[in-house]
């Protein structure tokens, strides 16, 4: 499937017409997605509206250029905030994330990925799901492996590392 195909069937959906270039950004390397933005432009396929906002003709001849630009503004507005609630929730160091890292510290635990945790990765993103692990859950699979935890203490940090970052 060819990116301006994925990037014209990811606008189909959309209510307002409105396409970011964050939306499409993992389509492919940034050079081929500027040119098949461009081209879709050049097709008259979609219309630039501003730099990385794009929308289709008619959603810009039935809402106007203005409104639409509003409406992108603020939907990078709530991206922005949705990337920095992340960052700072994944940066916080929950008691449960203390007590992971000093106990790896003193045992002289690291994580290392291996192999199945590339290729888990890997089958995860393709599914399309975004479960991203943080540096706690990595720290817990590497005392495990090493004996260090029982996999019945590990499941239980993970459960209330990951209860403690719900309530920060």
């Amino acid at each position: 499937m060819n990116i301006k195909y994925r990037i014209l069937q990811s606008l189909r959906p959309r209510r307002d017409g409105l396409l970011l270039r964050l939306d499409v950004k993992s389509f492919g390397s940034p050079s081929q997605v500027s040119a098949a933005l461009r081209s879709l432009v050049d097709g008259g396929l979609i219309e630039k509206l501003d730099r990385g906002i794009y929308a289709k003709p008619a959603k810009v001849a039935q809402f106007g250029r203005e409104t639409l630009l509003e409406s992108a503004a603020l939907r990078i507005k709530n991206l922005r905030n949705q990337f920095v609630r992340h960052i700072r929730r994944r940066t916080c160091l929950t008691p449960t994330a203390r007590y992971v890292r000093d106990l790896a510290k003193n045992v002289g635990v690291g994580f290392n990925p291996i192999y199945a945790d590339r290729w888990a990765s890997s089958v995860t993103k393709l599914a399309g799901d975004e479960v991203q692990s943080d540096s706690t859950d990595d720290l817990l699979v590497a005392l495990t492996r090493s004996g260090k935890l029982t996999p019945e203490d590990m499941v239980a940090l993970v459960i209330r590392h990951h209860r403690d970052l719900k309530r920060v």
